[in-house]
Formats: C-alpha cells, sequence, structure tokens
C-alpha cells in the first residue's frame, strides 16, 4: 500500500480522501449465514418454494405492491438449476406428502420494510480548486501552468432518508425435514425513499445465486 501511495502525487492524493469525506458510502449490509457443510447439495433437482411471508408490510401502501414483490420473489427463487415446484403442484404430485415432491424445500420471510430519516451534522471539508496562470521563462517566453489550491467548504445540516429491507431464507431436506441451509440479511439505503423494491431484489437474487453456486459449482 505504502508503494502504491508513493506513486501517487500528494494532491491526488487529498482530492481522493477528500471525496471520501464528501461521498462516503451509502448502503450497508447485515448478513448471517449458515449452511451445512456435510449436505449433499449436489444431488438436489427438484425444490418445492412456497411463497414469501410478508410479516412486515405495515408500510406497504396497495396490494399491487405486495403481489410485485411476491412475483419477485418467485422470479428469484427460479435461478438455481432445480425444477421449481410451487405448494399447489406439490400436493398434487403428492398428495400424503407435498414436500416429498421435492429434494428440498425453501421458505423466506419478509422481517423490515422500513422508511427512516436522520440528521447529517454540519461539517466543512477542504476540496482542490483547479486553475491556470501565466508564467514567464528565463528566456522571456511565455507558458500556462496549472496549479491547485484548497478551499474550505462548509456543508450545512442535512436531512437523508433510508430505506431498509430485512428477509430470512431457510432451505430444508425435504425427506429428513432438516434445515441444511439459512441466510438473515438487513440491508439499509441512504439518501433514498421507497427504495425498498429494489433492495429486496437484490437480497432475493444474492440469495438465489449463492444456493445455486451450491447446487451446481462452477
Amino acid at each position: 500500500m505504502k508503494a502504491i501511495l508513493g506513486l501517487v502525487k500528494p494532491w491526488r492524493l487529498l482530492v481522493f480522501l477528500w471525496a471520501l469525506i464528501l461521498f462516503p458510502l451509502t448502503a450497508s449490509a447485515e448478513k448471517t449465514n449458515w449452511v451445512d457443510e456435510s449436505y449433499d447439495f449436489s444431488k438436489v433437482q427438484k425444490a418445492l418454494v412456497y411463497d414469501i411471508t410478508l410479516t412486515d408490510k405495515a408500510e406497504m401502501d396497495n396490494d399491487l405492491l405486495e403481489q410485485v414483490v411476491a412475483e419477485d420473489y418467485l422470479k428469484n427463487a427460479a435461478r438455481p438449476g432445480y425444477r421449481l415446484i410451487r405448494p399447489d403442484k406439490a400436493a398434487i404430485l403428492s398428495p400424503e406428502d407435498p414436500k416429498g415432491a421435492a429434494d428440498i424445500y425453501i421458505t423466506a420471510e419478509l422481517l423490515k420494510w422500513h422508511d427512516d430519516s436522520y440528521v447529517k451534522s454540519p461539517y466543512t471539508s477542504w476540496e482542490t480548486r483547479t486553475s491556470t496562470r501565466k508564467v514567464k521563462r528565463k528566456n522571456g517566453t511565455w507558458y500556462e501552468e496549472t496549479y491547485h489550491t484548497s478551499v474550505p467548504v462548509y456543508h450545512p445540516a442535512e436531512v437523508i432518508y433510508t430505506s431498509t429491507v430485512r428477509i430470512r431464507f431457510e432451505v430444508f431436506d425435504a425427506k429428513t425435514g432438516k434445515r441444511v441451509m439459512a441466510r438473515d440479511e438487513l440491508r439499509e439505503r441512504d439518501n433514498s425513499r421507497h427504495g425498498q423494491q429494489g433492495i429486496f431484489g437484490r437480497i432475493s437474487k444474492s440469495f438465489f445465486d449463492d444456493l445455486g453456486k451450491k447446487i451446481k459449482p462452477n
């Protein structure tokens, strides 16, 4: 790292550091994963996928949004390399034991869907300004020189809006009922209002992509 910094001009390094202050990362995530490493995911060919349970939907202002979220979940659930079976079809294929129609079954629960805000305190940062000036050479000719100056910039207090989504996924072996994989993930994004739908899609895609890698590793 020191070697890399040594190749960077000081003023460029300052610009980079100031940029981190002015434009901090605006997304955060908390993820808890668990996988039964002894389970043979490669044998999975069929998966019974239940509808996601919308436990926290107080801030979903219409049933259309609930339908869109449910469909987005099922679209991502179809990503892994298995045959997706829905509960109604499983009941037909295996009336006495619907779960027996598949190798695994998957449940999910929406635990948080929330808008919020907080006040970002005022602060002062240093920013670089680039200018040019005429410089006279010893032989009497002139050339244009670029130079950089640092100036203080005051940033007033600001209201930051946030969107938060939390989902819990669980995968069970259909024959034994034993849990073989689980994830509890919360993502929060700053500078966002009503952005939960996009966050929801990214969380779902991430989980099912990882499950797919377990079933059919590259």
